[in-house]
């Protein structure tokens, strides 16, 4: 009896230990559980964190990449605004001085052309006048050209019934060489005018009129005793 209430007071605190270890063990197992799942759910938050936290500055970046964009493109935009501004200044500056170059030229060539449109008028006006002039001298040479014509074909035949009627008359007094040479003389000289181009039309005619009745003469004074 007192062995086995030895034993029983002795396994009562045995298995309370052994009930406190156990539960003990459970508590550990359920703390390491609840550690575990805290864990996972750390690493979730964590990764949830992380990721939040890449988008938030992703989400900066872009922004911040956005901003200076638009900060580059405003400056770029007022910077190209000025320098077009410029240019289009110089170019209408350079517009304005070729314009009134040009309008100054224009305003110079216009009273060169009016001047010499003026002088063309005028000297149409002047070669009209002397175109009259021409006309009138042209006519007045024909009108003196109709009647040297009609002297030479007078003298032509003139000489020609000279020459016949001197062929038939007996001899004439004989004449001296030296009328001979000086016929032939002046016969050369009228010959050498008539030759000369600068010679005006109705001289020519007047000294063919000449020519013939020196020819004449001299045909007759070659039908003398002298000159056989």
């Amino acid at each position: 009896m007192e062995t086995a209430a030895k034993h029983q007071s002795t396994g009562k605190p045995i298995d309370r230990m052994v009930e406190a270890l156990a539960t003990l063990a459970a508590l550990l197992d359920r703390t390491i559980n609840e550690v575990k799942a805290v864990d996972v759910d750390f690493q979730k938050r964590l990764v949830d964190a992380v990721q939040k936290k890449e988008e938030a500055i992703r989400t900066e970046m872009a922004q911040h990449v956005e901003a200076v964009r638009r900060e580059v493109q405003e400056d770029l935009t007022g910077r190209f605004q000025t320098e077009m501004q410029a240019a289009l200044e110089t170019l209408r500056s350079e517009f304005e001085a070729e314009r009134d170059r040009l309008s100054s030229e224009s305003g110079v060539e216009r009273d060169r052309l009016h001047k010499e449109l003026q002088h063309a008028g005028n000297t149409a006006s002047e070669l009209q006048m002397e175109r009259t002039k021409l006309n009138a001298e042209v006519q007045r040479l024909k009108d003196e050209s109709a009647q040297e014509i009609s002297k030479l074909r007078a003298a032509v035949e003139a000489a020609t019934a000279a020459a016949t009627a001197a062929a038939k008359a007996p001899p004439p007094i004989p004449l001296s060489k030296d009328e001979v040479a000086r016929v032939q003389a002046r016969l050369a000289e009228v010959t050498s005018i008539i030759d000369d181009p600068a010679t005006e039309l109705s001289i020519v005619i007047r000294k063919n009129v000449e020519k013939l009745e020196l020819e004449a003469y001299l045909r007759g004074l070659r039908y003398t005793p002298d000159s056989k």
